[in-house]
């Protein structure tokens, strides 16, 4: 970085920090040195700017198919824009055209021209019907079991397909869209695609980033919330929240639900139960109504991954995730006894968020696809235990600067079901050669 430069940011960093002293110092306060609060009628204000499933819920990428040739966008407007003329769409009825075929399957992954919008974790189609309030027929089928990961948009055939990677299942129907209008938001002019390779499998999706990638580095403001808005968002009944300030850790009760804040790494731990949940799995729906509470001051937080139990709502930046220690920018959610009158939940968050970014020239070159699977298979990775690769945002602490943050892009990769960035990764499984 040239010395200007720094001098610029360094600059730039505290005029921000300046105009923000007064709302962080009571944000910070409020957060750590919370009074007891019972009956507290502001604590049952109601949260505004509440969070809507529609953004939460938005598809992560879009793989444009044209000319024989796959690119790829992460463009939050292009995307929702997007979704919305599928939204205004009119549909046929749903119908199973593959179930556990390979063969079949892998014959659908490549359009003369068309689209195809991706999530990381599953998502249900009873969900996304929803969510998007689409007039999808589904007929026999149960929208409520049938999970995918990939739209796509056949604008030759008037299709759409919903496609399950994993059990290699197809679901289609027909699909009347205004194929000038996709056509004309895709193809607009400023709009920048990543070139990938086309009928390439790893880790359930069918792309390689076929070149490498430059990408910019981020500064952000770092804002610490006010614990008032963590038990506003998760208690049920926020009239009647005991504190508890004698322990280790600060903490709030309410009946059967506590919630404890670390006050030395800003997280916040709850446990709570739902009654009656709407369905045996709906943890999409049910996981929401704490994310929405959270308002929008958290940051852009949207649906990332999930397991059986447990789903994972992280902070986009320019449509990639951040990822972080002590979930910072994160919100996970765990849920259990689906099938009991009452379900436990656990949340797990931080009160640390970002919220104003930085300016910054520089930038990281982030190998292809095909280059990182090489070095990783050099190093000994089982290729059955790949289970994605994404780029994403790692969150860096500036020791100088405590309200500033470095996010840094980085390759990350699920291997055998827990996320690792690449150096990560690379350092473990030398570590399992030398053992």
């Amino acid at each position: 970085m040239k010395i200007t430069e720094k001098v610029l940011r360094i600059g730039l960093i505290f005029l921000v920090l300046l105009s923000l002293y007064f709302s962080m110092s009571i944000w910070i306060s409020s957060s750590k040195k919370e009074q007891p609060i019972k009956n507290d009628s502001q604590v049952a204000t109601a949260v505004v700017n509440e969070r809507v499933d529609t953004d939460v819920f938005l598809p992560l990428r879009l793989i444009r198919m044209q000319d024989g040739k796959s690119e790829l966008n992460t463009s939050e407007n292009l995307i929702t824009n997007i979704q919305n003329e599928i939204k205004h769409s009119s549909f046929g009825e749903l119908v199973q055209t593959v179930t556990e075929d390979t063969v079949e399957f892998e014959k659908h992954l490549s359009m003369q021209t068309g689209l195809e919008l991706l999530y990381e974790g599953p998502f249900l189609l009873g969900e996304y019907i929803s969510v998007y309030n689409l007039g999808l027929k589904t007929a026999d089928l149960n929208a409520d079991e049938i999970y995918f990961t990939c739209i796509q948009v056949d604008l030759v055939q008037n299709k759409i397909r919903f496609l399950d990677f994993n059990r290699k299942d197809i679901y289609e129907a027909p699909i009347t869209i205004d194929s000038q209008k996709v056509l004309s938001l895709m193809n607009k002019v400023g709009v920048q695609y990543s070139q990938i390779s086309e009928q390439q499998a790893v880790a359930g999706k069918h792309y390689y980033m076929s070149e490498d990638l430059k990408m910019k580095k981020y500064s952000y403001i770092l804002a610490s919330q006010p614990v008032t808005k963590f038990h506003n968002a998760f208690f049920s009944n926020t009239e009647d929240i005991q504190t508890n300030e004698d322990s280790k850790d600060l903490s709030y009760t309410s009946g059967s639900e506590r919630l404890t804040v670390d006050e030395n790494l800003g997280t916040i731990h709850f446990n709570g139960e739902i009654e009656s949940r709407t369905a045996e799995d709906n943890i999409y729906s049910d996981s929401f109504a704490y994310i929405k509470k959270l308002g929008t001051s958290m940051g852009n937080i949207r649906y990332f991954d999930r397991t059986d139990s447990e789903i994972d709502y992280r902070t986009f930046v320019e449509g990639f995730p951040v990822f972080s220690e002590h979930d910072k920018g994160q919100v996970r959610i765990t849920l259990s006894n689906a099938k009991a009158a009452k379900s436990s939940v656990i949340i797990q968050t931080s009160v640390d968020t970002i919220q104003v970014p930085i300016p910054s020239e520089e930038e990281v070159v982030l190998k292809s696809t095909e280059s990182l699977l090489e070095q990783l298979l050099s190093y000994g990775a089982d290729t059955e235990k790949i289970n994605s690769m994404v780029i994403g945002y790692t969150w860096h602490k500036i020791e100088e600067v405590t309200q500033v943050v470095d996010l840094t892009p980085e390759w990350y990769i699920r291997y055998d079901n827990k996320w690792y960035s690449e150096g990560e990764l690379l350092e473990q499984l030398a570590n399992l050669e030398v053992e």
